[in-house]
């Protein structure tokens, strides 16, 4: 089973700011919550890797955000920027 999360940066009219941005994340089956001896180890599971993806998907959305702020302004915006560290596969659409 996987999630999919999507992080899209609009504008106030609602237009695109910059391109979504996409991660999948593989979380365990509903088959694996066998009982309730497994419960909190298959939801520890299901937790931990989507807020990993999450902060992932929400860190390369905003170095794509602070890209396109760097190309409007050059106050060297970009010099701050730090490289992506998620281990999620990211898709960008």
């Amino acid at each position: 089973m996987k999630m999919r999360i999507t992080v899209t940066i609009e504008n106030e009219d609602e237009s695109v700011f910059t391109e979504p941005t996409t991660t999948e994340v593989s979380i365990p089956g509903v088959e694996a919550f066998t009982g309730p001896q497994v419960f909190d180890q298959i939801f520890n599971q299901y937790e931990r890797g989507v807020l990993e993806a999450r902060n992932g998907v929400v860190e390369e959305a905003t170095e794509k955000y602070l890209s396109e702020v760097a190309k409007k302004s050059p106050s060297g915006v970009g010099r701050a920027r730090r490289e992506p560290q998620g281990k999620a596969k990211r898709l960008s659409h």
